[in-house]
């Protein structure tokens, strides 16, 4: 097994010893917090700074993104290491817990705002016109990536770290 799996619990029961290592790896060992998460606030990142030209078929899939916390996430998700994630999780002391879940609740509120923001500009034919959200989707895209490099920070350096890079910001 690698040094990551070897830091963290690994979610047993696959069989599969390479497997387990990968899920294991899911877990940063500084945080305790499985980086996977992070997707689910990238993926909307990415079709808000991209809306303008999006295709229809994409424009459903920002219109249809849901906030979920990290608990309900790993919960439903099918990924080797979901329940090592969960158990983790619980482990956080919870002075850094209440941090990332209060980044987690930020983010999520700044993106269903984003959404209902621009939901009212969909046309009948589902299409939203670019020039009716381009310079919206650009100020809450910036505004939200720089919310998600303050979660990223805790989840890759630790809570320490993104209390400090937060004092740096601030």
């Amino acid at each position: 097994m690698n040094d990551c799996a070897s830091q963290v619990l690994c979610e047993q029961g696959s069989g599969d010893p390479e497997l387990n290592a990968r899920a294991a790896c899911l877990i940063n060992p500084i945080s305790a917090i499985a980086n996977d998460f992070l997707n689910h606030f990238s993926e909307i990142l990415l079709l808000v700074e991209n809306l303008p030209m999006l295709l229809p078929e994409m424009v459903d899939e920002l219109l249809v993104w849901a906030p979920i916390s990290y608990k309900e996430y790993f919960k439903r998700s099918k990924l080797p290491g979901s329940a090592a994630a969960l158990a983790r999780y619980e482990l956080i002391p919870a002075e850094a817990r209440q941090y990332f879940d209060l980044h987690v609740d930020r983010l999520n509120r700044m993106a269903v705002d984003i959404v209902a923001k621009i939901s009212v500009h969909r046309a009948a034919d589902g299409s939203i016109p670019p020039e009716k959200v381009a310079d919206y989707c650009e100020v809450a895209a910036a505004e939200f990536r720089a919310e998600l490099d303050l979660l990223a920070t805790f989840v890759n350096c630790g809570y320490e770290a993104a209390l400090a890079g937060r004092a740096l910001v601030a």
